[in-house]
């Protein structure tokens, strides 16, 4: 996990710092000038309260408080806020709690390969559940094996052996999901719910999320397929809509909605695929643009979700640079600090369907888009 280096060799630049402008060509450099010192100032102070607010938060089995349906999912991006801010597993203040979250995520795996706390443990997977457990348990398997995957390399002598066994059954599970027969050829090389979902067997949101651990583990050194990753990609571009100039849900008509979590995970995608200034992109970043994060807690619709889009949306202009960055970026950082709670968490996501999983999720993800653009995840550095 390397820090951002300033190009003069000046070491590290702390996130309130950076911002890309445009270069002769594509290549761009960072910029101190997108916030001011007082912002800056603001961020960095609002940043350490949510952290320790959240390290308040955990409990003894080493989890973030949620419901049981959204763990470790929820734990798992608790564990990603702390190294966005540069935090590692055994080490400084919040170390040994960070240590915790990973043996608490490793717990929840089932022999299958599956990392959820409720999913089926039948080998090959089960897909005979229930639409609640089997719809949580794509997101907490793809979040929680991203975390141990970008972990890897850090982790003490007694867990590193337990994450590459992880991580090697977590990818199994993946490559087996991907691998299930798609009732639309147009959905190949996607994911979607454990069970067998009546309206669909790909989505962009999961297929975002499971694209990102792929990439990490073949970063990380693990065996993944280079055409997994390319499959991924390919439907990924699919979803992207001329009509409406930003992805969508679905790459099919049954699912024809757009949300600021979308355009932002498409937005990424292509990124992760080193297609960073595709028109898709380019386009996508100007609708996200034209959907600001202004109200605070306000969906765009019955579908969109205003943290998640948040995290999305963030680290994808990030990814962008240039003017979508710089327009983007600190009025989306004076929303985010203008309500924070005096504790130093945020909101409950207002939309019912997130609602559910309390303030240490949405705190965490408040957090995460603060810190887009300091690289110290992985996963997420250009």
């Amino acid at each position: 996990m390397k820090p951002f280096m300033n190009r003069s060799g000046g070491g590290f630049v702390p996130i309130a710092l950076l911002v890309l402008i445009p270069m002769s060509s594509s290549a761009q450099i960072p910029s101190i000038s997108v916030l001011d010192t007082e912002q800056r100032e603001q961020l960095d102070r609002s940043v350490d309260r949510g952290l320790l607010w959240l390290a308040r938060q955990q409990r003894p089995d080493g989890s973030f408080p949620s419901i049981d349906l959204g763990q470790p999912g929820v734990t798992a991006l608790c564990e990603m806020a702390f190294m966005a801010q540069g935090e590692k597993v055994g080490e400084g203040r919040f170390g040994a709690k960070l240590q915790r979250s990973i043996d608490y995520i490793l717990a929840q795996q089932k022999p299958n390969g599956l990392i959820s706390l409720r999913a089926p443990d039948e080998s090959p997977i089960s897909r005979s559940v229930s639409y609640r457990i089997g719809s949580f348990a794509a997101y907490n398997h793809a979040i929680s094996a991203l975390v141990l995957s970008e972990n890897y390399g850090q982790l003490d002598a007694d867990q590193s052996p337990l994450a590459t066994t992880a991580v090697q059954l977590a990818l199994k599970a993946s490559l087996e999901m991907q691998a299930w027969k798609k009732a639309d050829p147009k959905e190949q090389g996607g994911w979607r719910y454990i069970n067998k979902a009546k309206d669909g067997d790909s989505d962009l949101s999961i297929t975002g999320w499971q694209l990102m651990f792929l990439r990490s583990s073949k970063n990380a050194g693990f065996d993944v397929p280079s055409e997994s990753i390319d499959d991924a990609v390919k439907y990924i571009n699919a979803c992207y809509s001329d009509r409406h100039a930003t992805f969508r849900y679905m790459n099919h008509g049954g699912k024809e909605y757009h949300t600021r979590g979308m355009a932002g995970a498409g937005i990424l995608a292509m990124a992760h695929a080193g297609r960073h200034h595709s028109s898709a992109a380019i386009k996508a970043g100007d609708w996200i643009l034209e959907h600001p994060f202004d109200r605070y807690n306000v969906h765009l619709n019955d579908k969109d979700r205003y943290h998640y889009g948040l995290l999305q949306a963030c680290q994808a202009m990030y990814q962008l640079g240039g003017h979508h960055w710089q327009e983007f970026y600190p009025r989306t950082v004076k929303t985010i600090l203008d309500h924070q709670l005096p504790d130093g968490s945020w909101p409950a996501e207002r939309h019912p369907r997130d609602g559910r999983f309390g303030s240490a999720y949405t705190t965490a993800l408040c957090i995460l888009s603060l810190s887009a653009g300091n690289e110290m995840l992985p996963i997420f550095q250009r």
